[in-house]
This record gives structure tokens, sequence and C-alpha cells, in this order.
């Protein structure tokens, strides 16, 4: 796996990597996941996007004062090794989460366009297929996978763009005012649901930060890519999700395992519907080269913070692909969406966890506006899970339980390997 050497990447490309992670790591099944709260999941999406402009200046920040490493490396330069070891044990778990939860998305509209995979079995298969085409792909290092990223990002665009300003022609206001909130619970409680959701649409916006040694000059580049991508793909996807609420009844859009493909049908008929259903499926399969190579560098991150060294990154790559087919096949559920949500929500509250320490570590090393957007992003990611219903937050916490145990386990290794040496 050449994803330590070859031709580095520039802030265009940088900028397209960010974006093309986030776009396509879950918004093509976004509008039917949060269709069970109903469409003021908008304001939803206005929260998300402010947090995420605040976390991804604070990585962004990070990187910057760590000339050989990541801002997970900073973290233990800053609060310890043992909290720089947590937040990448989080870290990476979140990305093992998002593999087969992208994979999942891609197999969704799959089966849209081909009807006989649609069985529960069949989206199965066709999960693990994607991730494993992906690893391949990720053999070949950084610049293939920036090139796969823009190519399907280009593709992937198409069905977003065309529901942005086409669909406004037939947007039904009554539809997205009957389907405001239907979720049973107030308004304020609803909106923070549907953000803690939505903000999954956003994770990605870190991609830069972590691969910032396959980047060119880093400390000015990957600041600007992570601004770059967040802004690009959060007029995408508050344009075009919006249409879909008043396109679709929420009622409906639930259940639907391919919602921007339904939507097309409406607007412009069955045909379209299709071009669009292939268009997602490309996007969504062509984010998973970015997250495997984003996985895999976590994953060596993780090797130095524990013990040193290198590690190698073809068999990382592999291991990184069994794993994340173990999690798939252990989430499997009846339906796509309901697949699709289990993960989301366990991978946003994981990876705010992480985040979190984030801000933190630069709250303490800096001052002025540096340090006060590390707290604000702090109090972002803090708020957004205080606001969480407790049995919304059930596999999150299994998870933080095995990320105890995991870096216990981890540390105890380290200075059992530690007191051998000397």
């Amino acid at each position: 796996m050449k994803a330590g050497s070859g031709a580095k990447i520039g802030p265009v490309a940088g900028t397209f990597l960010v974006a093309t992670t986030m776009i396509g790591s879950g918004i093509f099944m976004l509008p039917a996941t949060v269709a069970a709260i109903g469409s003021i999941s908008v304001i939803g999406w206005v929260i998300a996007a402010i947090g995420a402009l605040l976390i991804g200046l604070t990585l962004a920040i990070l990187s910057r004062d760590e000339p050989h490493g990541t801002y997970l490396d900073s973290i233990a330069h800053v609060l310890g090794p043992v909290a720089g070891l947590v937040s990448t044990i989080l870290f990476v778990i979140s990305m093992l989460i998002s593999l087969p939860m992208v994979a999942v998305a891609a197999a969704g509209y799959t089966s849209f366009l081909f009807p006989a995979l649609s069985s529960n079995t069949a989206t199965i298969a066709l999960t693990h297929a994607y991730i494993w085409i992906f690893v391949a792909v990720s053999w070949r290092g950084a610049r293939l996978i920036a090139s796969v990223g823009t190519a399907s990002l280009v593709v992937g665009l198409v069905p977003l763009i065309l529901l942005a300003t086409l669909g406004w022609g037939k947007f039904d206001a009554e539809i997205f005012r009957s389907s405001w909130n239907i979720s049973g619970k107030s308004n304020a409680s609803a909106a923070m649901s549907a953000t803690l959701i939505l903000f999954m649409a956003y994770l990605g916006l870190e991609n830069a930060s972590i691969v910032r040694e396959q980047i060119e000059n880093p400390r000015r580049n990957v600041p600007i890519a992570t601004v770059c991508g967040i802004l690009f793909s959060t007029l995408i996807y508050i344009a075009s999700t919006t249409v879909v609420s008043g396109l679709i009844p929420a009622a409906t859009l639930a259940k639907s395992a391919a919602p921007f493909a339904d939507a097309t049908a409406v607007l412009l008929g069955a045909v379209a519907a299709m071009l669009v259903a292939v268009c997602a499926a490309a996007k969504a399969a062509g984010t998973l080269g970015a997250l495997q190579l984003e996985t895999v560098e976590c994953v060596v991150v993780m090797k130095r913070q524990v013990a040193g060294g290198s590690l190698s990154r073809s068999g990382t790559n592999i291991a990184v692909g069994v794993i994340a087919s173990a999690i798939a096949l252990f989430t499997a559920s009846p339906n796509v969406a309901s697949q699709f949500g289990v993960l989301a929500t366990a991978l946003v509250t994981t990876s705010i966890l992480s985040l979190v320490l984030a801000g933190v570590a630069l709250a303490k090393t800096r001052s002025g506006l540096p340090r006060a957007t590390g707290i604000a992003s702090v109090l972002f990611c803090v708020g957004l899970l205080a606001a969480q219903p407790l049995k919304d937050m059930m596999v999150a916490a299994l998870l933080c339980i095995a990320t105890a145990a995991l870096t216990a386990i981890l540390i105890a290794w380290r200075r059992r390997m530690a007191a051998t040496a000397n």
C-alpha cells in the first residue's frame, strides 16, 4: 500500500478529499433517516454547520502545531498519552463504523437499481462487496484515492444539484409544513435530535488534518482544505435535502432505501430516478476509499502512541476491511434505513467524544481567537450530547466502555514492553 509514498496533493485536491468524504458519507440516506423526526431537521442542518466549522478550525489549528503528526498526536502531547490514546481509539472506532455505514448506503441505491438485489441477504452481500472493492483501491495510496474521490464527487453532485435547483419548482409547502415535527417531541428536542444525526454528514471534515502527511505544505493547505470543504458541502446539503422534505411526506420518506432517487421520480419520472440512483451509488461507493485511507492512518497513529515505530499499512488495510465487514454483519437490520440509523448514531457520538478532547487541547495551549474556537467547539459537542435521550445513546455507551477497556489493555501492554526493554 502506498499510503506513505508518492506524489502529495495540493489545496484544491485536499478540498475535494474533505468534501468527498463528507458528501456521500451518509447524505444520500439522511433524508430517510431524519424523516421520522420531520422537516424541522432543516434547523438541525444550520446548527450542525456552525458546529462543523468550529470543530474543523479547531482540528486545523491543532494540526499546524504538529509538524510530523496529526491533531490526535497533539492531544497526546498536550493532555497526556492516556488522553491521546483514548481520543485515537474513539476516532478509530468511529471510522470503523463509518465504513460499513457508507457501504450500506451504496448497497441501498444499488438495490434500487436492481430490485432483485433488494432482499436482506442480497443487501448484506452488496455491503461486504463494496467494502472489499475499496480495500483494494486503497492499496494504491492517496493520489489514486483523491482522484477516485474527485470523480465520484462530480458524479455524486448530479442528483444533489438537480434537486437543489429543479426541485424547488415542485416543492410543496404543505407537505413540508405537515411534516414539520412528527417525532412526538418538543420542537427544541426534535431539532437537537436531528442535529446529532445530521452532524454525521460532516464527519470527514477532519480528513485533511488526519492525512496531512499526504498534503503539500500542510501548515497552509490543511486549514484551507478543511474550511472550503465544509462550506461547499453545507451549501449542497441544505439546498438539496430541504427540497426532498417538500416533495415526499415524512412517513413515506422514512421507509425509503433511496430517498434522492424517490424524490427525483416525483420530479422527473422513473428513468431520471434510475440515473440518480447510479450517481448516488457511485458517490457513496467512492467515499469508501477516502474513509479507508483515513482509517488506516488513524491506526498507524494509534500504534505510534502505544509502542512507537511504524506499522505496515498493507496489513492494516486488510485488517480494517475485516473489522468493517464484521460490524456490517453484526448491525444487519430488516431494512437499509434502520441499519443506517443505528450506525449513524453510534458514529456521531463516538466521534464527538474524541473531538471534545481536541477542543480542550486547543483551549489549553492557545490564547485569543484560537482558544475561543476550541472552547466553542467543546461547548457545541457537549451540548449536542447532553440534549439527546438516554435510550439513543446505549450503543455509543457500550462503545465507550469498550474504549476504556481497550485503553487500559494497551497502556498495560506499553508499560510491560517498557519494563522488558529496561
